[in-house]
């Protein structure tokens, strides 16, 4: 039903603004970016663009769902974990010494990822998002299994790994075989992190 292809270049801009319309009212990018200038949406849009742009430059997994509605994507990365490329680690760095308490912040939701992942090899999936037009409507089944079909067929992985602070997400990723690996806590935000072999 959807076409799901790996995300090129000239996909950054329409992929950012789904991202930034999927998560608008998301708990976790309000605490990311709660104190960033131009509001949390401008801090999230500008995260996703240099994360989809460093997927893309490493050649890490990277997908993009395109509809007349609107877009969705997915992005992470595959058993390795390679440096980025020099030009957007700089820019990355800029990013985040520009945000006032970004870098704290983003060290917690670190820390309680990093405390529950597995140690066996496994996928990341660290952004999903569909526009809201194609929500409910099989696209980010869609996403998700075409991401889980990447780890299923690296013989270097065993499952897919990731996490979220939304409750409807949760229950979204329960229903599709994934299950909790443990939790935390960013201030108020609550953190759930999943995992499901393939």
């Amino acid at each position: 039903m959807y076409k799901i292809r790996s995300a090129e270049p000239g996909d950054v801009g329409g992929a950012v603004a789904a991202l930034g319309d999927a998560f608008a009212d998301d708990p976790l990018m309000s605490y990311l970016f709660r104190e960033t200038p131009n509001g949390v949406r401008a801090g999230a849009t500008e995260f996703f663009s240099i994360l989809l742009r460093a997927r893309i430059a490493l050649g890490m997994p990277a997908y993009v769902l395109r509809q007349a509605e609107g877009m969705g994507v997915a992005m992470g990365y595959d058993t390795s974990r390679p440096a980025w490329p020099a030009m957007l680690e700089t820019e990355w760095r800029q990013f985040e010494v520009s945000l006032p308490g970004f870098a704290a912040r983003l060290a917690a939701y670190e820390k309680i990822c990093e405390t529950h992942q597995p140690i066996e090899g496994h996928f990341y999936l660290g952004v999903i998002g569909i526009h809201p037009s194609l929500q409910r409507k099989g696209a980010g089944k869609a996403l998700l299994d075409a991401f889980c079909a990447l780890s299923r067929a690296d013989p270097q992985s065993h499952g897919v790994y990731l996490d979220t602070s939304n409750p409807s997400s949760l229950q979204f990723y329960y229903n599709n075989g994934f299950e909790l690996r443990g939790q935390g806590s960013l201030d108020t935000t609550p953190l759930w992190c999943v995992y499901k072999r393939t």
